[in-house]
């Protein structure tokens, strides 16, 4: 019976879910807690997890290796009188990466033995062809792991025969018990094969061979049998069969009993000083999965229990042994750093699973080391990091990534060394160099701005050299040099000490649309940066005209910029992006004088492409394409057509509406004078009954600019507020424009009109009706125009007396027709009622915003 360990170990590897094997995990921790003298049992059984092909087992397997090192008690024994024996532990002196290279075994994602045939090597030909046919079936999926028998064996490539039936026959029998059956059973009449197909004869063979594996076999008595092996006679031919039954079942149990102690401890010592020689040990393996499994378990026991490696009860100077022994197993990381070269590429980056894992181990061991040790630490990823080969610096520097990340209170021993080599990968040719350089940089922004600010426009000047160089849609290193950019200029010493940033920035616009998400969220975010940068404009004491301040920060905010963030917002399906954006649109509002970066025509313009009609292809005249070649993939292409087919309508018009915002923040802050002339015929067209959707954002343009005035006035208010506070009775700048408004926002909602918008749904009813009357044979045609009124009497009041008049024959194809045409009409009815709900709802909330 499984014991509740062997379930809590079991689902490690076979639970559904992550969830499923992460809760295993740690209730696998709480069974140390309340049994501490089971840590050598419960280590055994998970470490064999850690070598397991699945990723998902794998990680399983290292969380229970943390839940376990968190119950047990930190490791910090008593100091003795006399030190003991040296141990024989590897130090930073003895690495050097050319003799690792020149001497070690290069790691790959195996050893290809899982190419060879195994097993196959000193039978003879006979054993070999029938060891050849077990792993052909096993290859080709026909064996009997999900069955009751094989599909293919070899009777089904034997000539065909004429299969006759045989006495049942025990003399050779795995096990001799007792004297020979004497039943014996008819034989069955001869079968003609060559008379029958070929899945018949297979059928017949196949019972036949169910037959002979259902012929009963007795049962040894009671006093035949010990430890539940049946005893044979004393038969020659049998013995040898009986006593490697025996072997199996002992050896067996002797594994179960060696696994309690495979992981045990002398008296006085780390209590995983065992495990963590053989995860050492494995951390080599030509297998990448058991190289990772190790690494992983090897991170968190080091994690919690870093402090107690290496050090022993009674010696004199454990806090030595402990800086040994963390030196021991940094080195040996490092070793495994300089010789994997397995890497995956996953969607758009490399994944290199053996290497970043051995550098986050680095990282949790370098925060036991002294600082000397850390300092050699860094001058061991160094060397990696100057090498040739593209895996030595993508490991090096992913060392460096993260020692510097843990490190951080010795920021100023570090900075120097891992800034050169951090920049050297920066200009690297390889993409992946460059993605794990701009990622080593991050931590090292504010030390770099505190210990050495003469360095900072060398490193302003080689993120934007390796912006320039990045022109290829699928380099992942793009979003990582824009977080970079975003850091560095967040700090104040890095925008006064550099000058030349307006000229800079438009270099980022191509990357508005690239392919990937994480590069238009880094390019989002990197304009958020240097828009807070500029100064904003405030109005003067003398006019309420918004004057402009200073410019200087300001001066790449262009016609072009807020066009390209507006497209953006209609073009962006990715929520989080969608909403950056949205608050990029109002900061780089708040830092220009809009009139005179933007003109009549562009507000037109805008509007136009925000309002485009669902499911009609955007306008290709209103798109800008800011530096992308023809070779770019075109990540918006099914938004640029409408294809619904990939597009929700829910998705496509939260872009819409998204859009709409923005344009009823920037007719706020449009300058009075001239926003009746702007805006006013823009949003009077837009309110004229015709299509539902320019409507629909005529009024969330209206009710967005009355809202950001009424808080410009009033202040903010949230949904708490009373009634009457909401409902604002105050005077807008330009109340000429807001009482046409108001106008024609309560006519639209009062009207009943049709919408534009539903012609194509309309047509597809109209289509089905005319198809009824066709078949109905019924000359009268269809009334001009065709409205959802006359639809529904087409298919309901209209029809019956058309059923009552058909004959016979032809009532089943008019009811089957009729089925069809309701259903279309019944779109239609769904949809009109859609558009009159999303209209009056907007111009609802305009008429309450306008008061």
């Amino acid at each position: 019976m499984a014991t509740r360990l062997d379930r809590l170990v079991g689902l490690l590897d076979s639970g559904g879910t992550p969830a499923v094997r992460s809760t295993a995990a740690r209730q696998i921790g709480n069974i140390q807690r309340q049994h501490p003298s089971e840590l050598p049992t419960l280590l055994a059984r998970v470490y064999e997890h850690l070598r397991s092909k699945s990723w998902d087992t794998r990680i399983a397997a290292a969380q229970a290796f943390e839940a376990i090192a968190k119950q047990v008690a930190e490791w910090d024994p008593q100091k003795g009188a006399s030190d003991t024996a040296e141990a024989d532990w590897l130090t930073f002196a003895q690495f050097n990466v050319e003799s690792v290279v020149r001497n070690g075994r290069v790691l790959l994602a195996s050893a290809g033995h899982e190419f060879e045939d195994d097993g196959l090597e000193g039978l003879d030909p006979q054993a070999r062809v029938a060891a050849q046919q077990a792993q052909m079936r096993k290859r080709l999926g026909m064996g009997a792991q999900f069955l009751d028998d094989d599909l293919l064996d070899d009777v089904d490539v034997k000539p065909d025969i004429l299969i006759k039936s045989e006495k049942p026959c025990d003399t050779h029998s795995d096990v001799q018990v007792g004297n020979k059956r004497k039943a014996e059973e008819a034989p069955e009449a001869e079968i003609d094969m060559s008379k029958l197909s070929a899945r018949e004869r297979n059928r017949l063979k196949r019972k036949a061979r169910m037959d002979g594996k259902k012929k009963p076999v007795k049962a040894p008595a009671a006093n035949d049998t010990k430890n539940g092996v049946a005893k044979a006679e004393p038969n020659a031919n049998d013995q040898n069969a009986v006593k490697s039954e025996a072997v199996v079942v002992a050896s067996k149990d002797a594994d179960k009993e060696t696994d309690k102690h495979v992981f045990t401890v002398d008296t006085g010592a780390w209590a995983f000083s065992s495990v963590v020689d053989a995860l050492e040990v494995d951390l080599f393996d030509a297998v990448w999965e058991v190289r990772h499994g190790a690494a992983m378990a090897l991170r968190e026991i080091l994690k919690h229990h870093g402090f107690g490696a290496g050090r022993l009860l009674g010696a004199l100077d454990n806090s030595s042994r402990n800086q040994r022994r963390i030196e021991d197993i940094c080195v040996r990381l490092a070793c495994v750093l300089t010789l994997d070269r397995f890497g995956d590429f996953v969607s758009d980056h490399v994944v290199a699973p053996v290497r970043e894992t051995c550098a986050q181990a680095l990282g949790v061991a370098s925060q036991f080391l002294a600082p000397t040790g850390v300092s050699a630490l860094q001058d061991a990823m160094l060397q990696l990091a100057r090498g040739t080969a593209w895996e030595r610096r993508h490991a090096g520097l992913s060392g460096l990534r993260y020692v510097v990340a843990v490190r951080r209170d010795l920021a100023s021993l570090l900075v120097g060394g891992t800034l050169d080599a951090a920049l050297d990968g920066l200009a690297a040719a390889d993409d992946d160099v460059r993605a794990v350089a701009a990622a080593t940089l991050l931590p090292l922004v504010e030390p770099l701005v505190m210990c050495q600010p003469h360095r900072v426009p060398d490193v302003v000047a080689g993120v934007w050299a390796a912006l320039a160089a990045l022109d290829d849609d699928l380099a992942a290193s793009v979003a990582g040099v824009m977080d970079l950019l975003a850091r560095l200029f967040a700090q104040s010493e890095v925008r006064n000490s550099t000058s030349h940033t307006p000229e800079m920035v438009p270099r980022l616009f191509p990357f508005f649309r690239h392919a990937l998400v994480g590069v238009r969220r880094a390019v989002v975010q990197a304009l958020q940066t240097f828009a807070e940068m500029a100064d904003p404009v405030s109005k003067s004491e003398t006019s309420s005209e918004p004057v402009l301040v200073s410019d200087a920060g300001a001066s790449w905010i262009s016609s072009e910029c807020l066009w390209l963030v507006l497209q953006n917002l209609v073009l962006e399906t990715d929520t989080g992006i969608l909403e950056a954006s949205a608050k990029l649109w109002y900061t780089l509002l708040k830092r220009v004088r809009v009139d005179t970066v933007l003109r009549p025509l562009d507000i037109e313009q805008m509007f136009t492409l925000a309002a485009t009609p669902l499911g009609t292809a955007l306008s290709p005249a209103l798109l800008r394409r800011n530096g992308s070649a023809s070779s770019r993939h075109n990540v918006d292409a099914a938004m640029i057509q409408q294809d619904l087919g990939l597009l929700s309508r829910e998705t496509v018009l939260q872009c819409r509406v998204a859009a709409g915002v923005a344009l009823g923040r920037l007719c706020a802050l449009w300058p009075v004078p001239s926003r009746a002339q702007v805006f006013g015929i823009v949003l009077e067209r837009g309110l004229k009954p015709g299509w539902a959707l320019q409507t629909q954002l005529a009024a969330v343009v209206v009710e967005e600019c009355a809202m950001a005035e009424r808080i410009e006035a009033s202040g903010s208010f949230n949904a708490t507020d009373s009634l009457a506070h909401m409902v604002w009775s105050g005077e807008f700048s330009e109340p000429a424009l807001m009482n046409s408004l108001r106008s024609s926002v309560l006519e639209v909602v009062g009207s009943a009109s049709s919408f534009h918008d539903m012609r194509g749904a309309m047509q597809h009813a109209r289509a089905e009706c005319h198809g009824l009357h066709e078949i109905a044979g019924v000359r009268d045609a269809l009334p001009e125009p065709f409205t959802l009124a006359a639809a529904q009497y087409a298919i309901g009041a209209g029809f019956e007396p058309v059923l009552l008049a058909a004959a016979k024959n032809a009532k089943t194809a008019l009811i089957e027709r009729r089925s069809r045409a309701q259903a279309a009409v019944d779109t239609c009815a769904a949809l009109e009622q859609q558009y009159v709900v999303a209209v009056r709802a907007s111009a609802a909330g305009a008429a309450i915003a306008l008061g």
